[in-house]
């Protein structure tokens, strides 16, 4: 027993030895100190008491890249000490050159129990705090706010937006591992550009290594499920003293379906469906097309190039893109609203801002001046509002102050949604491509100069191909009933 105790003694004390240097004594306070905190970080994590976006980067990012090395400098501060120790003449037989792994050997098994169990306890902490990462860098807080300049715009408007519970990475990355690495591989990229200052302003659109809408949009928007017409209502209102309000109501064609479920026809059934394939060539921006070809359902072909003069663009077949839904829903998530546009929603939403006099004229001036930053612009436009009326309306400012007070920061939101400087971002840098209010959007292909090369088929400019207006431009507010 004795002999056993002085062997084990005797290889604690070798290691002790070994590990005496100050390389092995940082890891090993790199370890304790790191591995202490990241516990610290994952059980206030796990209380939900975590809401700054960069305490979970330094506990989870940062944190394990630190024990990490610590645990990498403990055996290499070793290896080095014995390493010197043989140098300084100690004979191979003292410290031999491998070591000694029999398990017959109680030291050897003492000394490998207690490297298994800081092994797991190890691997544990690294575990879970590396998984605790992944989760932080895939949440919307991560993509939006760490760096926060760059996309202070996208993270606003995603807020706003109808997949404002949607996380970024579903649509962005969507399932399976190999767009996961790859999206991690190019965000590389984007934090040296970020690093350095270097990223364009504002961010330049379309992506065009976002992953397929096909893998990512159609998970949950299935294009065959598609059926019939929508109705849609809406108002619009002038920039005169009584906000004069005008409304429209249409049908749109969206259709959907499928030949194989027996309905057809309509927008989505033209456009992505499986029965018909669109491809066409265009700009780096996707503003201006050169090329379009048309597969129908019967597997015929037809090209479609302005004027008809059935010109290929060099290399049609390596740049031609399958038409998919960003294509028109260019903007499903990070919609920057024209003010005039996002008035009129103000309007609807609280139709008392439409009785102050010219509010939608001022309001517009305000909105698009010129302001230095976001900050500024958006206290910039309540202030002129503000300012406006208590100079042009001081009766009214007296007896309804608190209706101007509220409009005047409505206002101001308005900016906040759609106007960044730092940027460079404003509704007209980023195209929306649903209809043809705020872009070329459908006119793109649908001018009505784009024919085969025969001249015996163009693509249609008709306006009852994908709406039918039931009421248009109607001073009264319609009776939707009675259009029944």
């Amino acid at each position: 027993m004795t002999e056993t105790k002085s062997a084990r003694f005797s290889g604690l004390k070798k290691a002790l030895t070994y590990a005496n240097n100050l390389t092995s004594l940082l890891g090993i306070g790199l370890v304790t100190v790191t591995a202490v905190l990241i516990i610290v970080f994952i059980a206030v994590d796990l209380l939900g008491e975590v809401r700054n976006p960069y305490l979970p980067v330094f506990g989870f990012i940062v944190l394990p890249a630190v024990f990490a090395l610590g645990l990498v400098l403990i055996p290499f501060g070793m290896w080095r000490r014995r390493r010197a120790l043989r140098r300084t003449g100690v004979g191979p037989e003292t410290i031999p050159i491998y070591p000694r792994l029999d398990f017959n050997d109680p030291h050897v098994r003492t000394t490998a129990a207690v490297v298994l169990g800081l092994t797991v306890v190890n691997a544990v902490i690294f575990g879970t705090a590396s998984f605790l990462a992944v989760e932080h860098m895939d949440s919307p807080r991560f993509c939006g706010v760490t760096c926060h300049t760059v996309m202070q715009p996208e993270y606003t408007a995603y807020q706003d937006s109808p997949h404002g519970r949607v996380a970024c990475v579903e649509c962005h990355i969507g399932p399976g591992a190999s767009w996961f690495v790859r999206s991690k591989v190019d965000g590389l990229r984007q934090v040296w550009a970020t690093a350095w200052n270097t990223y364009p302003r504002p961010i330049t659109t379309p992506i065009h290594t976002l992953r397929p809408a096909r893998e990512t949009c159609e998970q949950c928007h299935w294009p065959a499920k598609h059926h019939g017409d929508k109705l849609r209502s809406f108002a619009r209102y002038a920039a005169d003293e009584a906000n004069t309000p005008t409304y429209t109501i249409m049908l749109m064609k969206t259709g959907g379906g499928s030949q194989d479920l027996g309905g057809h026809g309509g927008i989505h059934w033209w456009h992505i469906n499986q029965d018909n394939r669109i491809r066409y060539v265009a700009d780096e921006k996707r503003q201006h097309m050169l090329w379009v070809e048309l597969t129908t359902p019967a597997g015929e072909t037809f090209i479609y190039t302005p004027g008809g003069g059935g010109e290929v663009p060099p290399d049609a077949e390596k740049r031609a893109r399958l038409m998919d839904c960003i294509d028109c829903h260019s903007r499903p998530s990070h919609y920057f609203p024209p003010p005039d546009r996002a008035l009129d929603a103000l309007f609807d939403a609280v139709p008392e801002y439409a009785t102050l006099p010219y509010f939608k004229r001022q309001a517009m001036v305000a909105i698009t001046a010129t302001y230095p930053t976001h900050v500024a612009g958006v206290a910039g436009v309540e202030r002129a509002l503000k300012e406006y009326y208590q100079a042009n309306h001081a009766d009214l400012v007296a007896q309804r102050g608190e209706l101007v007070n509220r409009a005047a920061a409505a206002a101001a939101q308005v900016y906040a949604r759609s106007v960044f400087p730092e940027m460079k971002t404003n509704w007209e840098t980023h195209a929306n491509h649903i209809g043809h209010e705020e872009s070329p959007g459908c006119f793109r292909c649908h001018s009505g100069d784009f024919s085969t090369a025969d001249g015996a088929r163009t693509i249609p400019v008709d306006c009852d191909s994908c709406h039918v207006f039931l009421v248009e431009a109607s001073r009264t507010k319609p009776n939707l009933p009675a259009l029944r």
